[in-house]
């Protein structure tokens, strides 16, 4: 009986080796087809906790805004520290041990994780954001993108390769600015901004974001206007210090308002983007909304 067994289990594992095998020579490229078998075989860790419908609603009270990492380190794994993956797919066997690792964050990049992360908060929140997301992505320089959906997300990441340093003051500033205009324009009625920076946590310019910060809580009228999410992809262990040094302290250096929270990544694997979000604009913001400095 034993010997039949093993037998099968030899067997099953030539098929699957031979079809990863085949896949590699006969598709596109081997990391997609990487992707997709991870994804399937781990589809809460790609796509997170589903929101609920009240969650769905009160994300839609908000303008919301990804700005999103694409310095060259977003290439890493989840897992690692300082080595970009490096992903082997001459040998059937080697191929089959990556795709098929127990450990997701040991197929997939941090990029990877933002693109799949990003697409499914698009996806859920369509119907009260109809015209898509607002999407910047930054390393030494940045770019912003409006009204992109859940396929126009897929469209995005496939065609940017993370590159380049991490510069994020220059974003910041770009959406407080684009955020006030917006508001002195209309008198005031206009949605409050979710600005959620998505970041591997090694910000080279933390010095000027947190300026930017500081400045943009001075030009607030009300303390709930803009809510930064500072959010960690990966697991740097220099990360907590570095974005923690964007959180602490506002108030004693002359902000109006504390309007950032942060966020591990211990944190948002557990759920998502989505939901962490979600958690951020309901429970866990309006229990501890942002005093102004007396």
């Amino acid at each position: 009986m034993k010997g039949v067994t093993r037998g099968f289990k030899n067997r099953t594992r030539k098929f699957f080796l031979w079809q990863t095998a085949l896949m590699l020579a006969i598709g596109t490229s081997a990391p997609s087809f990487a992707n997709t078998f991870v994804e399937f075989s781990i589809p809460q860790f790609q796509k997170g906790i589903a929101l609920r419908e009240p969650e769905i609603q009160r994300l839609g009270t908000y303008d919301l805004a990804l700005v999103i990492d694409k310095s060259a380190s977003m290439t890493y794994r989840l897992n690692q520290k300082n080595a970009p993956l490096k992903q082997v797919y001459d040998e059937s066997e080697q191929a089959l041990n990556m795709v098929t690792a127990k450990d997701p964050s040991e197929s997939i990049t941090r990029w990877e994780w933002c693109r799949n992360q990003a697409a499914n908060l698009a996806n859920q929140i369509k119907k009260v954001l109809p015209s898509g997301l607002k999407i910047s992505m930054f390393s030494n320089k940045f770019n912003s993108y409006s009204n992109v959906d859940g396929g126009k997300v897929e469209t995005l990441f496939n065609e940017v390769e993370p590159s380049g340093g991490t510069h994020v003051s220059k974003v910041l500033q770009h959406h407080f600015d684009e955020y006030f205009a917006r508001r002195d324009a209309s008198g005031g009625n206009t949605k409050p901004l979710l600005l959620a920076m998505i970041t591997d946590g090694a910000p080279e310019d933390a010095y000027n974001a947190k300026e930017a910060i500081i400045n943009a809580t001075k030009h607030m009228k009300k303390s709930d206007e803009i809510l930064v999410a500072i959010l960690q992809v990966g697991n740097d262990r220099r990360a907590p210090k570095i974005l923690a040094s964007l959180d602490h302290d506002l108030l004693e250096q002359n902000a109006k308002y504390d309007i950032v929270e942060v966020k591990s990544f211990e944190e948002i694997k557990r759920q998502g983007l989505a939901k962490t979000l979600a958690n951020l604009v309901t429970r866990d913001h309006v229990a501890s909304l942002p005093q102004s400095k007396i």
